[in-house]
């Protein structure tokens, strides 16, 4: 549960500091790469933890 919640308040913290970049795209896609980051972590946790077994 606290990966999560680090995953959920980065995004937010994130989001909030990309909000005063110019380009609006780059203010949207900023946050959205970084959720993304922490999906590929635990997909990969996942795997290695399977992996183990």
């Amino acid at each position: 549960m606290g990966r999560v919640l680090t995953a959920i308040i980065s995004t937010l913290i994130c989001g909030a500091a990309a909000s005063f970049i110019e380009p609006l795209v780059f203010a949207i896609s900023i946050p959205v790469a970084l959720m993304g980051g922490f999906i590929l972590l635990e997909i990969q946790r996942k795997n290695e933890k399977q992996k183990a077994l």
